[in-house]
């Protein structure tokens, strides 16, 4: 079923709609929810409205591979992303994801720092100059981001120093060379 590029493209910019343009219902009714979740999420901490954007990015792209998949005569099923049974979120989620992990462990220290740190930091700030402890306990958040963001960003590109293999160490003293 061909469908026109123009209206694909539009409706592939909002989440879900150009899964239902091709048929996909369910799918493009997860991934609403998902954005309007994530909306919300976003509207309660600030901070999390990236999910936000990583719904969007995830719906945009999947559109794009559902047209791939359809023109390969290979249409996946239409259901529901989040809500499948057990095995569903088994695959979803890969063994051992560090990813997942990290962004886990993200949430719970801004948490934390919202809940704890943060109205602490504050008061004791704000025994010396007002402004200061309301500007540097609002930047904290911000700061933490950005330095992760650059922190990612130089992984990604490998430009962070190289491992040194085994093979450039010379062999120990007495030794027959490497094993």
């Amino acid at each position: 079923m061909k469908k026109n590029a123009l209206l694909t493209f539009i409706f592939a910019c909002i989440p879900g709609a150009g899964q239902m343009y091709y048929g996909y219902m369910q799918r493009g009714l997860s991934l609403i929810t998902l954005f309007c979740a994530s909306f919300m999420l976003g509207a309660l901490a600030g901070p999390l409205v990236v999910t936000m954007f990583i719904v969007w990015m995830f719906s945009f792209f999947d559109t794009y591979d559902l047209i791939r998949h359809l023109a390969a005569g290979d249409p996946k099923p239409d259901s529901l992303l989040l809500l499948g049974d057990w095995e569903d979120l088994k695959r979803m989620v890969p063994k051992h994801n560090r990813l997942l992990g990290w962004g886990l462990i993200a949430l719970g220290i801004w948490a934390l720092y919202d809940m704890l740190l943060e109205p602490l930091l504050y008061n004791l700030l704000a025994m010396l100059n007002y402004d200061l402890a309301w500007q540097v306990v609002n930047a904290i958040p911000t700061m933490v981001i950005a330095v992760a963001l650059i922190a990612a960003g130089i992984w990604l590109l490998g430009l962070h120093p190289k491992r040194s293999d085994s093979s450039d160490v010379p062999p120990f003293p007495g030794s027959d060379g490497p094993q």
